[in-house]
């Protein structure tokens, strides 16, 4: 059978939502998601407004410098995508944002004061900052404005210098501006007396933050810990694919969350570009592999899924869909093709899965659903479309 033919019989063989999706269509969708970035989820400064709560009709801030840098990164793709100068514009906004909340003076000096927001009121988290700056990186390169990338990297070095686990590749989650520590016994997610050490670090590689520091400032040092810190991390994911021994999944029960295991992987996939060492690769495709398993026939992930294969069905999360999406992306542009279904899948349920752009709610309109139940509220979250910019822009140059 000759190989064209066989891929059209393929084709065919595949249901409706793994067909690929006309440009056209993708393209539509990107600029209302785009949008809804620029309209409804940013207010005037720039500022992530954080999670849109249904009963209340009130936006709750949450965890605010990493959800405006999401921003930015979604708008850079989206301006890359379609050239429209006012996506660029915002992410500049927003960035500028961003560099305001450097900590000028104190013992965090040189960090960003990122407050977590909700319960953890003013403490900040690790991953606020290292997978909450890619987008600064980012903006530094499209827009020329070196401050960007260099406040993101000043509060990279100061996480790599004064977070580190001694004798351990890990780096501590959370850290108080108040008194101007870093917990390393206790946790605000595990209530026991004296937390362990999986529960107060782990390896905080998501978005690859000291490599992105070091190849803007040439400073050997930390690519050095991201070397380190990448072998550690990939020695210490499951045969399944999943590193479970590290909160915000949850080894007693099982519970693994949306994100986190991409992140994670993202850095792995990064690495296996940087290094060649297949042993990078591998752990990318693993996780890669493990996604298919969790998202449903329809190209859903829900919030609340299990390693034992149960998900559940109340609250439909598009960050987790569109981030899965980018990873096998990656993964297909190392020569990784199985994943084609998949990626298709998820463009047709981002695509689908939306609030129209002239909703009776004005803070509903253009969003993808990322809903939560949770605290007795319902909430619709800003997460689906940062990253479903970034999934549609990346899917329209693998298959325009």
């Amino acid at each position: 059978m000759k190989p064209l033919f066989a891929a059209v019989l393929l084709a065919f063989a595949l249901p409706a939502h793994a067909q690929p999706v006309p440009p056209a269509e993708v393209k539509q969708a990107l600029v209302e998601i785009a949008d809804g970035i620029d309209a409804v989820l940013l207010d005037e400064t720039g500022k992530a407004k954080g999670d849109y709560d249904w009963e209340a009709g009130a936006w709750r801030e949450y965890e605010v410098a990493w959800h405006s840098g999401q921003a930015i990164e979604g708008l850079l793709w989206a301006y890359r995508a379609t050239g429209e100068k006012r996506y660029l514009e915002r992410a500049k906004q927003a960035g500028d944002y961003w560099v305001s909340l450097e900590l000028k003076d104190g013992p965090f000096k040189g960090m960003i004061n990122a407050a977590h927001g909700d319960r953890l009121g003013q403490l900040i988290n690790f991953t606020t900052v290292g997978n909450g700056t890619p987008g600064l990186f980012h903006l530094t390169k499209v827009s020329g404005d070196p401050r960007y990338a260099d406040v993101a990297s000043h509060a990279i070095a100061w996480l790599a210098t004064n977070t580190k686990v001694p004798g351990e590749e890990l780096y501590y989650n959370i850290l108080d501006p108040a008194t101007g520590t870093i917990w390393k016994d206790k946790s605000p997610h595990h209530d026991v007396a004296k937390a362990s050490l999986t529960q107060v670090s782990r390896p905080n590689i998501e978005g690859s933050p000291f490599l992105d520091a070091c190849l803007h400032q040439k400073q050997k040092s930390l690519c050095e810990a991201h070397d380190a810190l990448a072998l550690a991390t990939a020695k210490r994911q499951g045969t399944d694919g999943l590193w479970m021994e590290f909160e915000p999944n949850n080894p007693a029960n099982g519970t693994v969350h949306p994100r986190f295991n991409t992140w994670n992987a993202e850095a792995m996939l990064r690495q296996w570009q940087r290094t060649k060492d297949k042993r990078y690769l591998e752990s990318a495709l693993a996780t890669a592999r493990a996604n298919v398993k969790m998202m449903k026939a329809d190209g859903a992930f829900d919030y609340v899924q299990n390693i034992s294969g149960k998900g559940g069905s109340m609250s439909p999360t598009g960050s987790a869909t569109a981030f899965a999406g980018i990873l096998w992306l990656g993964l297909r542009a190392e020569g990784h093709k199985e994943f084609d279904p998949q990626i298709h899948t998820a463009a047709r349920w981002l695509i689908t899965n939306r609030f129209p752009a002239n909703h009776p709610d004005p803070n509903l309109r253009g969003q993808v659903i990322e809903r939560r139940i949770k605290g007795g509220g319902i909430l619709q979250r800003d997460l689906g479309n940062l990253f479903a910019a970034r999934f549609l822009s990346q899917y329209l140059e693998a298959f325009r």
